[in-house]
């Protein structure tokens, strides 16, 4: 609703039905010092001078701009236009929550099909309105687990799994009697399958495994997954959704819910958020799914309507009985990932995801030919891989900063018990070319000989 200000009709109006002659005797217990006065019309500047002011404060910012490697888990992807210009429309740009039932039908209709696109990249039966982010997402999943395993209290989570969500999954079950328990990696930076089976037991509830991991290898999950069944453990997989473009999906690797983050679709790196957590999982699942489920109807006009369907709780539900205390949904987020999504299209998001491997296996291949580099190409991956430089840290970091390229995230500042040495994570997205990739191995030749030199 549009805003409009009183005039002096109805001020006066207001003001005689309280007994006051002027608006200023409603302030006069306040001190006079603390009164800002009436701007008057010499005060301030105009618009264009206002505008000049600004870009003159702007044009103070000299931050250089870098060319980008940095992946782990918030990804440097092109926008498509048709995503900013759908999502400002006045239908959708709100700063409503949804959370209520009477949501309009084109704020349900928008979550529907999101759902439904969740539902298709994955594979699974249903899935959520979102949640806020990748994070949010796996801790939901492991308390889902653990009321679907009821009597079983042991969680088993991979140490590939993206260090920043499993703080937030510490943090969630923290005064819960639950037990968590690391799985380790072996040599080639992925689940150490011995060490799986010595851990698992009757007592597990689920196995939370992000693949491609934070080391960006892929996991043998089917391999995982049978395993858990075997024993009656769930098996949640954090994924990358663009992944799924040229690998398998979550159903076809009989996983059990399906989590990740929604960013590498349509959604800037906004200095790490706002971003939109996507939740999917089977359909004798779908009651301990948390947040809420959109679905589809007919009116009594038979015309196609939408319901928000499931939403369980607290405030909808016995407090005891609620799933979860999410109330609303990343509606915004999640919709900008739709567009893009629908975007790209079945054809699109496939192309998009081999582009996308194709260029993190070129730049992986040419650097693995760089006397001093040390590279595994034995493990599969998708768009991020480890490089090992030679040198110090501080030393590599400003070298390929003076070039203006930002190379990669140290990883040893993550996992300090690992043998990593001065390893990076490098992330290459569809927005890097081969031109810029090129570059980026020269500069890594050049520091490699530069270091030989120094030695």
């Amino acid at each position: 609703m549009d805003f409009i200000s009183n005039q002096s009709p109805q001020i006066q109006e207001m003001l005689e039905k309280i007994g006051l002659k002027t608006i200023d005797e409603l302030f006069q217990n306040i001190p006079s010092t603390l009164i800002v006065p009436k701007p008057q019309k010499d005060d301030g500047i105009s618009e264009f001078e206002g505008l000049r002011f600004m870009e003159g404060l702007a044009a103070q910012n000299t931050f250089p701009k870098f060319e980008n490697y940095l992946g782990a888990g918030a990804y440097e992807h092109h926008i498509p236009a048709i995503v900013g210009f759908i999502c400002s429309k006045s239908e959708f740009l709100t700063s409503y929550t949804p959370y209520q039932p009477e949501a309009s039908q084109g704020m349900l209709q928008a979550i529907f099909e999101f759902q439904s696109a969740i539902c298709a990249l994955t594979g699974m039966d249903v899935a959520n309105a979102s949640v806020y982010d990748g994070a949010s997402a796996c801790a939901e999943a492991v308390l889902m687990a653990l009321r679907l395993k009821k009597g079983r209290n042991k969680i088993l989570i991979a140490s590939g799994l993206n260090p920043q969500y499993r703080k937030v999954i510490d943090f969630y079950l923290q005064g819960h009697d639950y037990l968590i328990e690391t799985i380790p990696l072996n040599s080639q930076f992925q689940i150490n399958q011995s060490e799986l089976k010595d851990k698992i037991d009757e007592s597990t509830a689920a196995i939370l495994i992000q693949s491609p991991n934070f080391f960006g290898n892929l996991e043998n999950v089917k391999e995982i997954t049978t395993l858990g069944k075997n024993l009656g453990a769930l098996t949640i997989l954090c994924s990358n959704p663009l992944s799924y473009g040229i690998y398998a999906s979550a159903n076809e690797l009989d996983v059990d819910i399906a989590v990740g983050d929604c960013q590498p679709f349509g959604l800037a790196l906004n200095f790490g958020g706002p971003y939109a957590g996507y939740m999917a999982c089977k359909q004798e699942f779908i009651r301990q799914l948390p947040g809420r489920i959109v679905g589809e109807t007919i009116d009594t006009k038979g015309k196609r309507g939408f319901v928000l369907t499931l939403q369980a709780r607290e405030q909808h539900i016995r407090r005891e009985k609620a799933t979860s205390n999410i109330c609303t949904n990343q509606a915004l987020a999640a919709f900008a990932s739709l567009i893009a999504m629908l975007w790209y299209g079945k054809k699109g998001i496939p192309a998009l995801a081999l582009t996308n491997y194709q260029r993190a296996s070129y730049l992986r291949q040419q650097l693995s030919e760089i006397n001093g580099i040390k590279i595994n190409l034995q493990t599969p991956i998708f768009n991020e891989f480890l490089v090992e430089f030679p040198g110090n840290k501080e030393g590599i970091f400003h070298y390929f900063r003076n070039q203006g390229i930002e190379l990669g995230l140290f990883v040893q500042d993550y996992f300090s018990d690992l043998p990593l040495g001065h390893s990076f994570l490098v992330c290459v997205t569809e927005t890097k070319s081969q031109e810029q990739l090129d570059r980026y191995v020269q500069v890594a030749k050049n520091w490699c000989q530069h270091v030989q030199n120094d030695i």
